[in-house]
């Protein structure tokens, strides 16, 4: 599986859209995974990448912080990945990523690190964003879906 990751991952030495988002995928269920994700968007993040690279980066450092067993790293990793995926919303506001990121950043975290506001806010426009027919990849059906479930637990 990581042989086909690596394949996926470099075009012009530099990761893809597709091989971040099916990487992303695969690292909510596997830490190993999760750590190789981390460790390439964190060299991405220096080179000042996109709205989109920058919200994978953010989701993966809130899976970072899920994964560690450690209290301080899991609040460290949580605050960056906050940071974040604020500055790939404000780069990019209509991004599909960058909004479905942080929902599910803000539908994890404890309320205390939560921001209510912007949950809603980012609900809000991504419902709209989903009824743009562009937005219907296979990946973007699993995020859809995943994001509705959380928000159904999160309303029970």
């Amino acid at each position: 599986m990581i042989l086909v990751f690596i394949l996926l991952i470099f075009t012009n030495n530099s990761i893809t859209d597709e091989a971040i988002r099916e990487m992303y995928k695969a690292s909510t269920n596997n830490k190993e995974i999760c750590k190789e994700l981390f460790e390439l968007l964190k060299e991405e993040n220096k080179l000042n990448s996109s709205p989109t690279k920058l919200a994978f980066y953010g989701g993966t450092l809130s899976l970072m912080a899920f994964y560690s067993d450690n209290p301080i790293e899991k609040i460290m990793y949580s605050n960056e990945a906050n940071k974040v995926l604020d500055r790939s919303v404000e780069l990019d506001p209509q991004n599909f990523d960058a909004r479905s990121l942080r929902i599910l950043y803000n539908a994890n975290v404890p309320s205390i690190l939560s921001n209510n506001g912007e949950l809603n806010e980012d609900i809000l426009l991504f419902n709209s964003l989903i009824r743009i027919p562009q937005n219907y990849t296979l990946y973007n059906e699993w995020m859809i879906s995943t994001i509705n479930e959380i928000l159904s637990k999160s309303k029970s």
